[in-house]
């Protein structure tokens, strides 16, 4: 222990010795430690830490399959008997979105709803901070409403009442009993205003292939596997998709980590590994930083060894030296990760699970310790080797020089470089990339134009005997709302792109009918008469709606591309009929076809699903109360988009002083958000590579400027017997870019082989593209020159006399 003190002191002394190179060390190191802190802190965030519910890994989600549709949502009678039936699940609890209107309490508002099983909150192992959880009793239709509110909420409505359990609140005209109040630390999903038990609709969802938006979770018993589970649930809900007629039907179980983390888990994983490259280009600089820094200390290390110390105690020395800078680095390094941390929770809010929280905890700490501590080791362990093999007989000497740097080290700091320039490409042909497919998306017709386009929700509460009350809502909102100034166009559907979709079944008048079970199926829109005019989706063949198609004149539909190219790929559309339901459904005749709307993302390729347009007007009026419970507005604008929310909620309530309005965007807000994933990926990455080039570039200019000053005395006698200042600036130039460029062809090859990874984050490119090769190959040569090109013009002004009289 002495011994280490002692060799801490002196590691002290020495860096304190050379501020310039221990500066230049520690930013370099807390540069690739805090990036790799901070990556690493989502990382812990999203993959590693657990759940916030009890025993999370046997937490499961389960969703319904159909031939036509995979992992849909789960018909309510099928659900019942999963949770009867089944042998591998503790518990199974449905949850079905369910926003609600809160009035009678200062502004109406828009409540974020969830309806759940009774079990719901037991199968995650979440108790409510005040009162309880549902009881079965409450689960079924016409019990009395009672439900649970969020931490949030409470806070933002009620004042933080202590006394709110037993209280009644009016939802969507329907008094509730408030039950519970959840703890602040709950998060599941989407944030969540109220529940409500999903079984008080229970009537409404009797239809066993009805699939109301149903999904599921549920504990497995002690000692079930993943795989035991899914093979047994998917037995069982074949069994009962054959018993009722839909053969073909199966299920779907994922591991709720996994349901909760999606996509996202590869580009973190990526990400991680870019960072990895990073602290590696960061050491290697810091490597040659010592290794120039050894050079001059040879005298120092062949006294040593003259006064005794053996080479494993020099070695131990110069690891402490450099272990200490790294933990300095790793400092640095956390205090950038720390100051970086709200930027990457902004930047990543739309990318991550709501228990995803981002923070410097223990394990991120550790992580950076251990980080700190083996970057130590081996960025210090070549120098450190290299000083303990100094020749003490030529280093003694008085004639000795300095400045004659061993094969083996100039030979290692060549690598070093070459390392640097190949990690350094691969980041920067993975960052273009990845800019690349980010500007495809955004050239990516999403067939309909989002500019001066507004949108807000709201949901009109009526019976079901209501219908034509619904229709004549809309239809004066929307006169009103089309008569404001500044408003080009208005108009309403029950959705629009990006948003929360309505599939159907659908059959073709004169063709067989479908077995049960494998009926096509389509994206259903139920729009004014003039929403596809409002949205600018374009009209390939036949004509849009008119405010003259309604309950009382022929039905009519509007199909999109890809419908026509599924069901009429070699007949004319116009003129078929889809087949109706009854007298108040009846046949409806496709009038017209317009392009396909990416209702999924700018870069949703392979989720083409055929979308079908109906008039609002034209629907049944017993199906009118259930579809105003989420409708859309839509208003095309001249002018500030947003400046017209006020003006639309004024027309809302003059007809209704209860109904809110809530979710307004504008649609080029939407689609910003549905690249919140992509942007991110790409801002990392630039942001890594941009990081990665600079190092690069320092690592370059380093070597190839200590180079000179090792040459100087050789540089001085080629000048002196006869060598042109051009001769001598093309010697260093072309030392420094054979570097580079054996890094460059290197980094290409290892780019070719590990660009493949990033397949699933690249829209429009290919992982090996030949323009991104070339073009990121050109600029680290280019960048290169321009570090070489500094100390080469050094060289060419050394003065042979001055040189020569020095040595």
């Amino acid at each position: 222990m002495h011994t280490f003190i002692q060799d801490l002191r002196y590691g002290i002394r020495m860096l304190a010795k050379s501020p310039g190179i221990t500066i230049i060390a520690v930013l370099a190191l807390g540069l690739g430690i805090g990036a790799n802190t901070a990556i690493f802190s989502v990382v812990n965030a999203a993959l590693l830490r657990p759940l916030p519910y009890a025993d999370p890994d046997r937490l499961v989600r389960l969703s319904e399959d159909s031939p036509q549709v995979p992992q849909m949502s789960i018909s309510y009678p099928n659900l019942l008997d999963w949770r009867e039936q089944n042998k591998v699940f503790e518990r199974i609890a449905g949850m079905q979105f369910r926003s609600l209107n809160l009035t009678g309490k200062d502004e109406p508002e828009r409540l974020a709803g969830r309806g759940v099983s009774a079990e719901f909150f037991d199968v995650l192992g979440v108790k409510p901070a005040l009162g309880r959880s549902f009881a079965a009793d409450e689960d079924r239709p016409g019990a009395n409403p009672v439900c649970i509110i969020s931490h949030g909420l409470w806070q933002r409505r009620f004042a933080s009442d202590q006394n709110i359990v037993s209280k009644q609140v009016t939802l969507s005209g329907t008094r509730y009993t408030v039950i519970g109040v959840l703890p602040e630390s709950y998060a599941f999903g989407t944030p969540t205003d109220i529940f409500v038990p999903i079984g008080l609709r229970a009537d409404e969802m009797k239809e066993r292939g009805s699939h109301p938006g149903i999904y599921a979770i549920a504990r497995l018993k002690p000692g079930v596997t993943v795989v035991k589970a899914r093979a047994e649930l998917i037995a069982l809900a074949e069994r009962i998709a054959a018993q009722y007629g839909m053969k073909g039907n199966s299920a779907t179980l994922t591991p709720l980590r996994e349901a909760f983390v999606g996509d996202i888990r590869t580009t973190l994983l990526i990400l991680l590994g870019a960072v990895g490259f990073v602290l590696a280009i960061a050491c290697a600089n810091v490597a040659n930083l010592l290794l120039a820094r050894a050079a001059t200390r040879q005298k120092e290390m062949a006294i040593r060894t003259a006064l005794g110390a053996g080479r494993l105690r020099i070695i131990r020395q110069l690891l402490t030296e450099s272990v200490l800078l790294s933990l300095l680095g790793g400092i640095v390094g956390c205090l950038l990760a720390f100051w970086g941390l709200d930027l990457l929770r902004s930047a990543s809010a739309d990318s991550l699970p709501p228990t995803a929280v981002i923070k410097l905890d223990g394990r991120v700490l550790i992580f950076t310790l251990l980080v700190s501590l083996l970057t130590g080791i081996i960025f210090g362990l070549a120098p450190a080797l290299g000083a303990a093999k100094t020749n003490l007989h030529n280093t003694l000497k008085e004639g000795g020089r300095s400045s004659t740097a061993g094969g083996g080290r100039a030979w290692l700091r060549s690598v070093l470089i070459v390392a640097e320039v190949a990690l350094s490409l691969v980041l920067l042909v993975g960052a273009g990339l990845l800019v690349k497919s980010f500007l495809r998306i955004l050239d990516t017709d999403p067939g309909f134009k989002p500019q001066n386009l507004l949108t807000m929700q709201l949901a009109l509460s009526a019976k079901k005997d209501e219908g034509g009350k619904v229709l004549n809502f809309f239809n004066d909102l929307n006169r009103r709302i089309a008569g404001l100034p500044g408003v080009e166009a208005a108009a309403f559907s029950n959705g629009i792109p990006l948003g929360p979709t309505v599939d159907t079944s659908f059959a073709i008048v004169g063709r067989p009918k479908p077995e049960p079970g494998k009926q096509p199926q389509t994206m259903l829109y139920i729009t004014s008469p003039n929403y596809l005019q409002a949205m600018g989706i374009r009209l390939v063949k036949g004509r849009f709606f008119t405010v003259q198609d309604t309950q009382h004149s022929p039905h009519v539909a509007v199909i999109d591309e890809a419908f026509a190219r599924a069901q009429f790929p070699n007949e004319e559309p116009l003129g078929h009929y889809l087949a109706g339901d009854g007298k108040d459904n009846p046949d409806a005749e496709i009038i017209g076809v317009v392009g396909h709307v990416k209702h999924f993302g700018l870069d949703a390729v392979e989720r083409v699903q055929p979308q079908l347009y109906v008039p609002f007007n034209q629907a049944p009026d017993e199906f009118l109360p259930m579809l105003a419970t989420r409708m859309n507005l839509i208003v095309r604008t001249t002018a500030d988009t947003l400046n017209l929310t006020a003006a639309v909620r004024r027309e809302v309530q003059a007809l209704d002083p209860n109904q809110p309005v809530y979710n307004v965007s504008t649609m080029e807000q939407t689609l910003d958000q549905s690249l919140a994933t992509e942007r991110l990926s790409m801002r990392l990455f630039a942001l890594l590579a941009s990081l990665a080039l600079i190092l690069a570039a320092v690592g370059i200019y380093g070597v190839m400027s200590y180079t000179v000053t090792q040459r100087t005395h050789e540089i001085g006698i080629r000048l002196a017997i006869g060598a042109q200042p051009g001769d001598v600036f093309r010697m260093v130039i072309g030392q420094g870019m054979r570097l580079a460029l054996i890094g460059v062809a290197i980094g290409l090859v290892g780019a070719f082989l590990l660009t493949r990874l990033m397949t699933t984050m690249l829209f429009g490119v290919e992982p090996t593209d030949p323009a991104t090769f070339a073009g990121i190959a050109v600029l680290l040569a280019g960048v290169s020159l321009v570090a070489c090109y500094v100390p080469g013009r050094r060289a060419t002004k050394v003065d042979p006399v001055v040189s020569l009289r020095y040595e």
